[in-house]
């Protein structure tokens, strides 16, 4: 037992001083007066005695500490039904159902349905136990995730899950033009759309449900850093010739050397650079399985380089010439025996597939792939099954000409500047990684808009770096010399950033329980003020009747 009177304060040794002269008083009163009997005396000393422990005691506040029951309640979202909130309490057993607005007490344990809940109510309950249920609305999005910065022809996949009411089509679109789509049956599911990320710079798709948009899925597609291509071909062709100004197009600086005739050869030079490819490695040589013995093609490959093979014929064969020539480890089987299949988008292709290897990548969408060298260099080995691309170029379809070139560049080529990766969508007030690759010993702060990102060197590797930021800014947020991050604007309306903000609040919550010992479950106890109105009145009215007694 214990009491909440500050005895450092000169006001409480005054009241307590005022009480020992009240008692001192009443007492002395009482012993002077000689026209009431001893035993009148003792009784009307009693009375006062009580009265005076009665106030001593309504002073004094004696509190102490008492189990309590067990308390738990269902704590509701703004954005969940009622009907849903009786039918969990239901299912729960539960004896009643809070909402934001009516939480005051302090629960032992809640169960949350929902996720729209303030910040200041999740910092209310922190101290309780704490379960989630997540709600969500019929043909509603549960989670989404994609990549904020991705380079051009690099795929992007759009992943997450969602709650279809009943059998629908999925699209990812660009503007009018459906890039993948996926058809979903009714009930909770997860998805995948994918797509190569064709554009340049800030870009903009929707995610689309029959005929409703779901979603806004921004990023940024940085372009391929301008290359050296050298063409060796042993006779020219319309495929080579195409794609040859198809690069140069790009920026690309683009030499095609051709054979014409024994010791005759021909040189072809686009957006020629200041040093002649001649005298320097290549980026990337495109050429044919017969050249894969050529001291350049085998160079390019120890020095780190790419080496993309075209114009495939025989791919059991020339899989087996370009193995022994740099050391790869190509493997095709045959899948039919049509001269060519169709691939997509008016596209063919021979009848073979890659068999599958640790270091062999593929371009997705495309029978081309692309296999690191085994001899203990960074070099690239790729080769394409494709018949011709050319055909799409001269039918105007200019769109899957560059999807597919596009596609296949960004699995061959590299870059040596650093690079940012951050996970969509980034929420402002929400804290989020920044990973950045191909970091100097220098690189120690990234600046993404007005916020600056601190960065910690990984562990793994040491070319790597992390940093963790809130963004304080909502939009596009410049990002280094020439890429931009989107940043959203939480807002009542926003699902997706109610659900992170609840997820990430139940994870910290998770993680310090753990760290700390489950507070016992006591309260306070004191005397109730009804107990004192009625003490303080049964005295009063003892010491107002004794008198009268004859």
């Amino acid at each position: 037992m214990q009491t909440p009177v500050n005895w450092t304060d000169p006001i409480t040794w005054f009241i307590v001083l005022a009480l020992t002269i009240l008692l001192v008083g009443q007492l002395w009163l009482i012993a002077r007066n000689q026209s009431i009997s001893t035993g009148r005396k003792s009784l009307r000393t009693g009375l006062n005695i009580l009265l005076w422990l009665v106030v001593l005691g309504y002073f004094l506040q004696f509190e102490w500490q008492r189990e309590r029951l067990a308390t738990h309640v269902l704590l509701v979202g703004d954005e969940v039904p009622s009907a849903v909130a009786r039918q969990v309490r239901d299912s729960l057993n539960l004896q009643e159902s809070i909402t934001s607005r009516n939480l005051k007490d302090e629960y032992d344990s809640l169960t949350l349905i929902g996720q729209r809940f303030p910040t200041a109510t999740l910092t209310q309950i922190s101290q309780s136990a704490l379960q989630w249920i997540p709600y969500s609305e019929p043909n509603s999005v549960q989670s989404l995730h994609w990549k904020g910065v991705v380079r051009q022809g690099e795929i992007q996949r759009v992943t997450g899950r969602i709650l279809s009411s009943e059998e629908a089509l999925l699209r990812i679109k660009f503007g009018s033009r459906t890039l993948d789509s996926v058809a979903l049956h009714a009930g909770v599911q997860p998805f995948s759309l994918q797509f190569p990320a064709f554009s340049r710079g800030r870009t903009q798709t929707e995610l689309v449900l029959g005929k409703n948009t779901l979603d806004t899925v921004r990023y940024f597609t940085r372009p391929i850093e301008p290359l050296t291509v050298l063409f060796l071909l042993n006779s020219p062709d319309f495929e080579s010739n195409t794609l040859a100004g198809w690069l140069g197009k790009q920026g690309h600086t683009v030499q095609v050397s051709t054979t014409l005739s024994k010791n005759i050869s021909s040189n072809v030079s686009i957006n020629k650079a200041g040093k002649s490819i001649d005298k320097t490695t290549p980026d990337l040589i495109i050429t044919e399985s017969a050249n894969a013995v050529n001291p350049t093609v085998r160079k390019a490959v120890a020095d780190g380089k790419a080496v993309l093979f075209i114009n495939i014929t025989n791919p059991e064969t020339e899989s087996r010439v370009i193995n022994q020539a740099l050391g790869s480890r190509w493997q095709v089987r045959k899948t039919g025996n049509e001269a060519t299949v169709p691939v997509s988008n008016g596209l063919t292709a021979l009848p073979y597939r890659f068999s599958e290897s640790l270091n062999q990548f593929a371009v997705a969408g495309y029978p081309i792939a692309v296999q690191r060298s085994t001899r203990g260099s960074a070099g690239r080995i790729g080769v394409s099954l494709l018949s011709e691309t050319y055909p799409l170029s001269l039918s105007g379809d200019s769109i899957g000409y560059n999807r597919v070139w596009t596609a296949v560049l960004a699995r061959l080529s590299s870059s040596d500047k650093p690079t940012i990766q951050v996970n969509s969508p980034v929420y402002s007030g929400l804290q989020q990684e920044v990973l950045v690759n191909n970091t100097t010993g220098s690189s120690q702060k990234l600046f993404i808009g007005q916020d600056t990102v601190v960065l910690i060197p990984s562990p793994v590797n040491e070319r790597s770096a992390v940093g963790l930021s809130l963004f304080r800014h909502t939009g596009w947020q410049p990002a280094q010399d020439s890429l931009a991050l989107f940043v959203n604007a939480r807002n009542r309306s926003d699902p997706i950033a109610d659900r992170q903000m609840v997820s990430r609040f139940m994870l910290a919550h998770a993680q310090a329980t753990l760290s700390s010992l489950q507070p016992s479950r006591t309260t306070i106890a004191r005397v109730p003020d009804w107990v004192w109105l009625i003490l303080f009145l049964g005295c009063f009215t003892a010491l107002w009747i004794e008198p009268k007694l004859v």
